[in-house]
């Protein structure tokens, strides 16, 4: 009989023809992620080759002002990516993967990137997690939709239930039939991944395996549990297209609007505004209380003084610059503890729905999610603050350029913790498939 239900599967030429195009989808995806990839390595490259080449410029003009050579040069900041990355973009093409900082104020330059097209940003990337989210479960519901529905509406299911001793059997061994096909394309299009991109076969691409498997699984299981309420082939349809809509569109998207508004990040804005105001209003008010100030939060540069009477020292700018970021501090930290309550909030969604917990979860294996931005952003703040307490005292004692070994000022690269919560990545698919096989246990057994 297995066989036998093998060789009509794939003897309908629909079926195979479906199969056919979720691969290619997904061979198309995982060349838009390498050609992604490809493109960061060759910006990280020509960033490292920049600086290099601003800090010679600089240092052969200004080699006697070594506050006016870090005015101008930019010490760089890669957060790199890993070769998983190419399966799920994720935030990465519209937050800064490399970041270029001086020594001066931090809050303007953090948040300056790349403009993006919005309606590119608007419909995302075409990765392989989108086509694993919102492609697999269209053809899944296209196999299953109607393994019921169809054998009663061709009055085929009363000479089943004649013949057959168990029809949920029967049931059972068409759905493992479908669910080892799309299986096989999901594992050729892994395959093709890691031999194409050289993803290495380490712990986070195996949980990412296995979070997408459990994914597919998960649709199985629904569709299995839908079909058993015997309804026509046409409310299937349209019942599993509606969780599948409701699913990937209406719940994101409502979900979005209400995170938005109980977490307003304007302080991003404000940040900046408060940053330039408080370095700009310095130029017109007296040095002694911005040094004051300075030296209230660097006690170890008290002894390099700044008369009033002064015109202009690099000692009274880099301070006066500084304290135009501590006035923005407040709203900053408020911009971070925000933009992190919108990502717990979504990692919640995510517990209750698997295609949010599914992309959620890609995103932060492959370090492309909104977790990896705020790492990154928290790691610049400390490169920053590293920078200038290496060059300030090198600067307020007059130093000139050869102070410096300029060949150790390469561009340097942030790796974040990569730590794995299995329970919390795993338990949510297995509860939620736990969960429908009890309620539909009543039904298949009213089937056998």
């Amino acid at each position: 009989m297995n066989k036998y239900l093998i060789k009509q599967f794939y003897r309908n030429k629909a079926y195979v023809m479906a199969l056919l195009v979720l691969l290619m989808a997904g061979i198309t995806a995982i060349y838009t992620g390498n050609t992604f990839l490809q493109r960061n390595h060759d910006i990280i490259a020509k960033s490292g080759q920049f600086q290099e080449q601003s800090i010679a410029k600089n240092v052969k003009y200004h080699q006697d002002d070594l506050g006016l050579i870090l005015y101008y040069v930019k010490f760089n900041l890669v957060n790199e990516a890993p070769k998983l990355a190419a399966l799920s973009i994720g935030m990465r093409d519209l937050n800064p993967f490399i970041q270029g900082v001086t020594i001066r104020n931090l809050e303007e330059q953090r948040y300056n990137s790349d403009f993006y097209n919005p309606a590119n940003a608007a419909a995302g990337n075409f990765d392989f997690s989108f086509v694993l989210v919102f492609l697999f479960p269209l053809i899944i519901i296209a196999f299953c939709y109607n393994l019921i529905s169809e054998e009663e509406e061709s009055g085929r299911w009363k000479l089943l239930s004649v013949q057959s001793a168990g029809l949920g059997k029967l049931l059972d061994a068409r759905l493992i039939i479908r669910f080892c096909a799309v299986n096989m394309v999901y594992f050729i299009l892994i395959a093709t991944a890691a031999l194409w991109i050289g993803i290495p076969a380490d712990r986070f691409f195996a949980v990412f395996i296995l979070s997408g498997w459990l994914y597919i699984l998960f649709w199985f299981v629904l569709c299995r549990w839908v079909i058993l309420f015997r309804k026509s082939s046409a409310q299937n349809a349209l019942i599993l297209l509606m969780v599948w809509m409701a699913m990937n569109f209406i719940i994101p998207m409502s979900s979005n609007m209400v995170i938005q508004k109980y977490y307003p990040v304007q302080e991003s804005l404000k940040a900046m505004i408060e940053q330039r105001e408080g370095y700009h209003n310095k130029w017109d008010e007296a040095k002694r209380p911005t040094m004051e100030k300075f030296y209230s939060a660097y006690p170890q540069y008290r002894h390099f003084k700044v008369e009033e009477n002064e015109a202009f020292t690099w000692t009274w700018y880099y301070a006066m610059q500084h304290m135009g970021d501590l006035e923005a501090s407040a709203s900053s930290k408020q911009y971070t503890e925000k933009m992190e309550k919108r990502s717990r909030a979504a990692e919640f969604l995510g517990y209750i729905f698997p295609n949010i917990h599914t992309q959620l979860t890609e995103s932060r294996l492959a370090r492309t999610g909104m977790d990896n931005q705020l790492e990154y952003a928290a790691e610049l703040q400390r490169f920053h603050e590293a920078k200038r307490l290496f060059f300030y005292p090198l600067i307020f004692s007059g130093k000139k350029a050869d102070a410096v070994q300029w060949d150790r000022q390469t561009i340097s690269f942030f790796k974040n913790s990569g730590n794995i919560n299995l329970a919390g990545i795993f338990l949510p698919y297995i509860i939620l498939i736990a969960l429908i096989l009890i309620l539909s246990q009543n039904k298949f057994r009213k089937l056998c």
